[in-house]
Parts: C-alpha cells; sequence; structure tokens
C-alpha cells in the first residue's frame, strides 16, 4: 500500500461512490512551530468469509504492537471495530463498547480531539478502543461523513490505527481502505474461502485502482497436512500468488482467549499462534530483516560448536 503522507482518510477519497462530498474535520490536529503532524500507520484486515477469525487477528496485532517501545517512547494503538452490526472486537476484550451509532451519526460536521476522545475506551496505557453497541443495520445507518471524521482526528492521536473491517461492502468501506498503509484480506485455507479471496481481491484492485492486489494473510493454517487440508503450495495455487503471512490454527490459545477477554499474547506468549502473529506484524513494520540479521552470530557459532 501506499505509505506517501498524503495517504490520509480524507485527503485520499474526496467523493464516496461518486457522489457524497466529505468534509474536512471541524479542528485540525495541533502542533506546536515548526513539529511535524503526528499521523497514524493504519492497517486494515477485511475476512472474506465468515468466521476468517479476522476479529481475533485484529485483537492479536494491535496487541502485538502496543507492546513495541523504542528506547524513547511507547507506542500507543487504537482498535477499531467498523462492524457497527455484529461487532466482537468489544466482547473479545471483554469491555463494553465505547460509543453509540446515533451519538457518532450526531457529531457530523462537528468533530474535534475533545470529542473523539470521549468515543474510545483505555485497555492498558499503551492500547485503546473504539467500538460501537451492536444495532441491526448499523453499517447502513452510519454516516460516512462523521465516521470518516472521527477516524482522520484520531489519527493524530496514535501510532498505529487497527482496523477490523466487515466483508459486506458499504459505502464508506472504499474510503477505509484506501487510508491504510497495509490492507489485507483475510481467508482460511479452503479451496471456496480462497476462489472468493482471489476474486475479491482482483475486484478491489479494479475499484480502487491500485498498482498492486491487496495482501492475503491465510489464517487458521495448520502447517501439517492432515486429513485432506491444503498444503500451503496448494493455497499458493489456488491464489495463483502467495500469501502475506500465515497464522497458525490454535484453537485452544483463542478459547482461553476470548473466554478471558484477554489478548492471546498475554496468556500463552509462545503458543503458535501468538508467535505467528508477531512474526506477521515484524514482517508489516518490516522489521524481519534485523531479525534475521541478529540470529545469524548465534545460529553460526551453534553450527561451529557442532563440528
Amino acid at each position: 500500500m501506499d505509505d506517501t503522507p498524503e495517504n490520509n482518510v480524507l485527503d485520499l477519497l474526496r467523493v464516496v461512490n461518486g457522489e457524497m462530498e466529505i468534509p474536512t474535520p471541524a479542528t485540525p490536529p495541533k502542533t506546536s512551530g515548526c513539529e511535524p503532524i503526528k499521523e497514524a500507520k493504519i492497517w486494515a484486515y477485511l475476512g472474506v468469509v465468515g468466521g476468517a477469525g479476522v476479529t481475533s487477528l485484529a485483537v492479536q496485532t494491535a496487541w502485538e504492537l502496543s507492546t513495541m517501545a523504542s528506547v524513547d517512547q511507547t507506542t500507543k494503538v487504537l482498535l477499531v471495530d467498523l462492524d457497527f452490526e455484529r461487532g466482537d472486537c468489544a466482547a473479545y476484550l471483554d469491555t463494553e463498547p465505547s460509543i453509540n451509532l446515533t451519538e457518532l451519526n450526531e457529531t457530523e460536521g462537528r468533530m474535534d480531539e475533545n470529542l473523539a476522545e470521549t468515543f474510545m475506551r483505555p485497555i492498558n496505557p499503551n492500547l485503546s478502543i473504539l467500538s460501537a453497541n451492536s444495532q441491526l443495520g448499523g453499517n447502513d445507518l452510519l454516516s460516512t461523513s462523521a465516521l470518516l471524521s472521527l477516524l482522520d482526528v484520531v489519527s493524530g492521536q496514535f501510532d498505529f490505527i487497527v482496523l477490523d473491517v466487515p466483508p459486506m461492502w458499504r459505502a464508506w468501506t472504499q474510503a477505509v481502505i484506501g487510508a491504510a498503509d497495509k490492507f489485507a484480506l483475510v481467508s482460511e485455507a479452503r479451496v471456496p474461502a480462497l476462489h472468493l479471496a482471489k476474486k475479491m481481491a482482483e475486484e478491489i484492485r479494479e475499484a480502487m485502482s491500485f498498482e498492486e492486489l491487496p495482501d492475503v494473510v491465510l489464517n487458521k493454517y495448520e502447517r501439517r497436512s492432515l486429513n485432506g487440508s491444503l498444503s500451503l503450495r496448494d493455497v499458493h495455487k489456488v491464489l495463483g500468488r502467495e500469501t502475506c503471512a500465515q497464522i497458525c490454527v490454535d484453537d485452544e490459545t483463542l478459547r482461553i482467549a476470548i473466554n478471558t477477554g484477554k489478548p492471546a499474547g498475554t496468556l500463552k506468549p509462545k503458543s503458535r499462534y501468538t508467535r505467528s502473529v508477531h512474526t506477521h506484524v515484524r514482517n508489516w513494520c518490516d522489521l524481519q530483516a534485523e531479525d534475521k540479521t541478529a540470529t545469524e552470530p548465534f545460529r553460526y557459532e551453534r553450527r561451529r560448536a557442532r563440528k
């Protein structure tokens, strides 16, 4: 995805579906002197089928990012549940939804930082969540302008924003996907789901005028091909290209995490699921090359010791 500064929620797409003009936010981000405007990196996940595990992946990804820290600062992360009809992110973290759909729609044209803060709920010092009470038909009732204005304002308050995007396409779906620095379709290793992922990737590239196809994350993947499961080579053959990440199937870890309302990484940091999400996050952060370099001396010394 394009990482240019211009790639933000309101500047990227001025018109949704060729009709609606998206307003600029009521209050621009505050800066002091020549200090650059802070703008979060936006990561978005969209499941190609129901039950693809997008919510669990989004929750764990947000937690992984929030644990990353440099010497002088921590990483602030916002997890956003964009399913206003059947969203589960708040329930997965055993907390109450942070906003009401009606209240969000009423902010159209008057969003600012102070108002945006009332729509977020902290999970820990580095991780916050923005999620709405589920409402029948909520995704159709949502004001596109209000949503995009909110996302534009909060992008100046966090280092990363992780979006859990519902699979049903809405007027605002194209805008939030277009604003993302990283975007991936999430699929299981099943032939029908993979065919759908391939078709959706081609349709999204055409609709969004992307130069490349969106990434595909293979979720619930079992490396050992048992009981007729697809191998990674089979998956890539169906898709016609490689997946950007393979998240291991680990039902026990996810079940414990969901039932306790905590990210899997806090409960089982060494589980297959946690480690595979960790690898995916570091890959998208372009940190894998550093990891490989750091392990080379150890591997060399271990081989030499065997001689």
